[in-house]
């Protein structure tokens, strides 16, 4: 249990990293980004990653009968997306709940992972482009780096929980054998008192016995 709650522990920075780089985005310089009819390859990369992030999330974003991403031009995806950027936010900060409850999709996740293991997939590189997506980068790497260790950690949860079940289990086998010797020991006792009444008995009466055989022959 107590590696279960490290490793959560170690997430929840990751949940507050997340959160502050959408925190900082200016819904001005995403009103901005609207206005790009063909953006660089790097902010259409990780609009790609946002609208996987918002599959059956977000109404705006197509999706496919597994609910994955299914369009023909991500960036007029994103321009949907982004007709309301403070929905767009709304949206992508209810991710680390859908996270908490396993209601969102592992699809979701892992349709980024080839873009997250690119060396150039930085806020850093991104700033030089765009500061929203320099912010919507950093976002998408730490709530997927949050969704990673969480889906680590429900194994052990499950293993916890399978260990305090048998331990429950154990403990009620041992509750029942303890009152079973309870029982048994009190019934014992009966039968020991009983015993001892009757030998105390037999002893009383061989000793009258014996005193009536003496009182015979000396009459």
């Amino acid at each position: 249990m107590n590696s279960v709650q490290a490793d959560l522990d170690m997430a929840l920075p990751l949940v507050e990293k997340a959160k502050k780089a959408l925190d900082g985005l200016n819904i001005d310089d995403l009103r901005m980004l609207k206005a790009l009819k063909t953006p660089p390859v790097d902010i259409d990369k990780t609009f790609t990653c946002v609208l996987n992030l918002l599959c059956r999330i977000d109404p705006n974003v197509p999706i496919d009968k597994n609910g994955k991403l299914k369009t023909e031009n991500t960036w007029k995806t994103a321009l949907s997306c982004m007709q309301n950027p403070q929905v767009l936010l709304d949206n992508l900060n209810s991710i680390k709940s859908k996270i908490d409850d396993e209601s969102i999709s592992p699809n979701n996740f892992k349709a980024n992972r080839a873009t997250l293991a690119e060396e150039t997939f930085t806020p850093e590189n991104l700033e030089k482009k765009s500061m929203a997506c320099s912010g919507l980068c950093d976002f998408v790497i730490n709530i997927s780096m949050y969704y990673e260790v969480v889906v680590s950690v429900e194994p052990k949860k499950l293993a916890v929980a399978e260990a305090q079940q048998q331990l429950a289990t154990a403990n009620e086998k041992k509750r029942t054998v303890d009152e079973l010797v309870a029982r048994l020991n009190a019934e014992l006792q009966i039968l020991m008192d009983a015993f001892n009444k009757a030998m105390n008995e037999k002893e009383t009466a061989m000793r009258e016995a014996e005193k009536c055989e003496k009182k015979l022959g000396l009459a």
